[in-house]
């Protein structure tokens, strides 16, 4: 027991330090590409992404996860999965290349070239997918940290220099691409895992048999997660998507990213523990009020801040992004609680469950957004609260089901740290009534943010934060 929870600790940091630098220079990135670049270079390139992400998801096929559950894997199920998912990528990107004229005219937009090149990135990211799963078996996130920050630096500088030469949308692109490649190089260079030259048939069947459940229900929640996406793309001005990308990467920034650290390392560590329910119980807590100590406070001050925030980083003609930003903050929320339930399906080897549960849920998505596309675009942005508590109330059943962890008592066990991020904002929300200056209101307002969130969750103690600290210090002195 001491001995994962070590482990555990040792991966939160390291997939904390691989998420957080890799996306904090992409956040420094994306700042100076704004600043160059306009709404509709973003709106193109967010179009374009939604279905290079689909693509992905069935690149990835579940394989990776089926790698990660199966404790009796062997080189015989990594090499089939390695060669399976090359071929793959080639598959996906033939196709790729082949319809790219008929999206374009989807959307009415000259999107042919763009979606050829990135879709490049299907090719590079196939020959990772288990590279991947065996960093995450190891809980090794040191070898990710260093993979990814060097390919987003990289790529980052060849992406502003471009936009600084004028080259418009096609800097996003020579970006996308560049990072892909060299990112996936490093990876499958520092693994030092290769394949053996033999494919299993019968090893690929049964692996698919497991993952092809858990695709299906992954790829439902991609198509639909990004339908906001496409939507927008179809129904509203082009800019209209460039604003609501430029919303969601604050969002993914303060949310996805830091959720993602914790949730990479609970996954394995769940899996270890699949066959003990009691201890599920407890890891799948633990592991979720990590993600919410930080993720709430953040949420809820970008709710606050998120206009001087916007008009100090992206200037005025990114204004819209505020009010965005803001209707994603409870979805942000309601994300952390979802994300982890998920895992429960994944540790637990119920992919039928999962499966079962997208599809349900959404139905129901799609009958929200045809309702709220018929009365306007804000109507579309709120429906996306709606769709994330529904996905709540079911997630959270199936997990009563196979661990006994319903939603009230996952609540309770969330609620100092909501109670704490509440009163930190009405801290915020108070101070921005005397300060008119933008700048200062984001520098004071952030620093006032943190030192009262910190004193809170310090002073009562939350998650045992005390013992965890000092935990935490000595596995960074080791």
């Amino acid at each position: 027991m001491q001995q994962t929870k070590g482990k555990s600790v040792r991966g939160i940091l390291w997939s904390a330090i691989d998420r957080i630098a890799a996306q904090a220079i992409q956040f420094v990135i994306s700042i100076l590409l704004a600043r160059i670049l306009l709404p509709e270079d973003f709106a193109a390139i967010a179009i374009v992404l939604v279905f290079i992400n689909i693509l992905q998801t069935i690149n990835e096929s579940g394989f990776g996860i089926a790698l990660i559950q199966n404790q009796q894997r062997d080189e015989s199920d990594l090499s089939t999965v390695y060669y399976f998912n090359i071929a793959l990528g080639l598959i996906l990107y033939l196709l790729l290349f082949l319809v790219a004229p008929l999206l374009s005219a989807f959307f009415d937009q000259d999107l042919t070239l763009l979606l050829r090149l990135i879709g490049l990135n299907l090719v590079s990211t196939s020959f990772i997918v288990v590279h991947r799963a065996l960093l995450v078996i190891r809980i090794d996130f040191k070898t990710q940290a260093k993979a990814t920050t060097i390919g987003v630096l990289v790529s980052g500088i060849m992406g502003v220099t471009a936009a600084w030469m004028g080259l418009g949308v096609y800097a996003l692109v020579l970006q996308s691409v560049v990072n892909n490649l060299l990112s996936s190089f490093l990876l499958w260079y520092y693994t030092r895992w290769r394949p053996q030259a033999s494919f299993s048939k019968e090893r690929f069947r049964i692996i698919f048999r497991f993952a092809y459940k858990l695709l299906l229900a992954r790829l439902i929640n991609d198509v639909f997660q990004n339908l906001y996406t496409v939507i927008i793309g179809k129904f509203f001005p082009l800019k209209q998507v460039g604003y609501y990308n430029r919303a969601v990467s604050f969002q993914y920034l303060s949310t996805n990213l830091i959720t993602q650290i914790v949730q990479r390392v609970s996954v394995p560590v769940l899996c270890e523990q699949q066959n003990d329910r009691q201890q599920m119980q407890q890891t799948h807590l633990r592991f979720m009020l990590v993600a919410a100590i930080v993720v709430f406070p953040l949420l809820f001050g970008l709710f606050v801040l998120a206009e001087p925030l916007i008009l100090v980083l992206l200037t005025a003609k990114w204004l819209p992004v505020a009010y965005m930003l803001q209707i994603l903050c409870p979805v942000g929320i309601l994300f952390v609680i979802n994300t982890f339930n998920l895992n429960i399906f994944n540790a637990t080897g119920r992919t039928d469950l999962a499966l079962k549960v997208e599809v349900y849920k959404k139905i129901l998505m799609v009958v929200l957004i045809l309702v709220s596309l018929r009365i306007g675009f804000m109507a579309l942005l709120y429906s996306q609260i709606v769709v994330a508590l529904v996905e709540v109330l079911f997630n959270t059943y199936y997990s009563r089901k196979l661990i006994g962890l319903g939603l009230f008592t996952q609540l309770r066990f969330l609620m100092p740290v909501f109670l704490s991020s509440t009163v930190m904002a009405l801290v915020i929300w108070g101070i921005s009534m005397f300060i008119s200056s933008d700048g200062w209101l984001l520098m004071l307002g952030s620093f006032t943010g943190v030192v009262v969130y910190g004193a809170l969750i310090y002073v009562s103690n939350t998650g045992n934060l005390r013992t965890q600290i000092r935990e935490s210090m000595n596995q960074l002195k080791q």
